[in-house]
């Protein structure tokens, strides 16, 4: 049974990295669905959850299905969306959220946790949205790519130097993406979390104890709390809708101010 909320019915939506119960990418898909579209759910693991994921979005109505592929791999890229469209139908949204951090300093960050980072946050979305833009040149109807960047992209943050570097990467190519595919009616945009309370920042030294935790909290001037990941889901949402069929390049935090708040 449907939310009430309405626009993308008969839209097919990818959104990479959404398996997990306290993930970005669930919080995209549930606000995805909740509109009406059907939702790929990717991740590279977290089978048991994606089957949850699954279930959660079937039981709002829409169709779903869980399809793992390695986003480092150019050629997993292209099979996610081939797979996706022969299982669902079409790909009219792709949602390039997939992204992995290690917190170290920049001495201490080796080859392989380098290729790791670069692999799925710079050359994951890069591959991922060119495939999905491929696809929807194909159907001859547009479509939308959002990408979830970071406040990382503008600004430099210790020990996530490798992450932030992808992320301002990924920044530049949402811009390029959106003007060298603007004439196929496929707009570009990327959302840019700041402190998300999900799986991937579990790990962070500024979030160890309970005690830094409350000075992280402090410093974001809108509710002093960390955003949620469905919070992060409506901003995709609203590139997703047809009130931003005009809007292409844009950048938009979700942070509770926490960019402003410190700078």
């Amino acid at each position: 049974m449907g939310s009430g909320l309405e626009g993308l019915e008969g839209r097919v939506a990818l959104v990479t990295g959404a398996a997990r119960e306290r993930s970005i990418g669930r919080g995209i898909a549930l606000a995805l669905a909740e509109r009406g579209a059907d939702v790929a759910v990717n991740d590279l693991a977290h089978e048991d959850e994606a089957s949850r994921r699954v279930g959660e979005l079937e039981a709002l109505g829409r169709r779903s299905v869980f399809i793992r592929a390695d986003l480092a791999d150019p050629h997993e890229c292209e099979r996610l969306v081939a797979e996706t469209v022969t299982r669902l139908g079409r790909l009219d949204i792709f949602c390039a959220n997939a992204g992995v951090a290690d917190w170290q300093e920049l001495v201490e960050v080796t080859p392989e946790a380098l290729r790791r980072i670069v692999g799925v946050n710079l050359h994951g979305c890069f591959f991922g949205c060119r495939a999905a833009a491929a696809q929807m040149r194909r159907q001859c109807t547009g479509g939308r790519i959002v990408v979830t960047s970071s406040v990382n992209a503008v600004m430099p943050f210790p020990k996530l130097g490798i992450y932030g570097a992808t992320k301002h990467a990924v920044a530049h190519l949402v811009g390029v993406m959106a003007r060298e595919w603007a004439p196929d009616a496929i707009t570009v945009n990327h959302v840019a979390p700041g402190w998300v309370d999900s799986n991937i920042n579990d790990r962070s030294p500024d979030f160890a104890t309970e005690a830094l935790r409350a000075v992280a909290r402090a410093g974001i001037p809108l509710g002093h709390r960390p955003s949620e990941p469905r919070e992060i889901g409506e901003a995709v949402a609203y590139f997703s809708l047809e009130g931003a069929a005009h809007t292409t390049g844009a950048f938009l935090r979700v942070d509770g101010g926490s960019v402003i708040g410190k700078y």
